[in-house]
């Protein structure tokens, strides 16, 4: 698991995994999908934080990140499949706060 940095309710920014660690040689990402839990707080659609779909490239899966509810914390679940026929599963946690908000 990851913890990311926090990032503002007003902020759009990419999240990255990086899967070279588990890939064997010669193996790649084929493709990859992302989901988004509630951890801390109350948001009854975080999925809404999700913009597009992921974008593999040298490894690594990202996924675009955009509002969220101000004093929640989101989980991002990254499962990839690879042209092995693996599948790997990363999670990374990000908290969010309103701008006005002194962190």
């Amino acid at each position: 698991m990851s913890q990311f940095t926090y990032k503002y309710t007003t902020e759009s920014e990419l999240f990255s995994f990086d899967f070279n660690p588990v890939l064997g040689t010669g193996e790649t990402l084929s493709t990859a999908s992302c989901t988004a839990i509630t951890l801390q707080g109350t948001d009854i659609a975080p999925s809404a934080i999700l913009s597009g779909v992921p974008v593999i490239s040298l490894g690594k899966a990202t996924q675009r990140v955009t509002g969220g509810v101000a004093d929640n914390t989101y989980r991002l679940i990254m499962t990839v499949t690879t042209s092995s026929s693996n599948t790997f599963t990363a999670t990374g946690d990000i908290p969010v706060y309103d701008p006005s908000e002194q962190i």
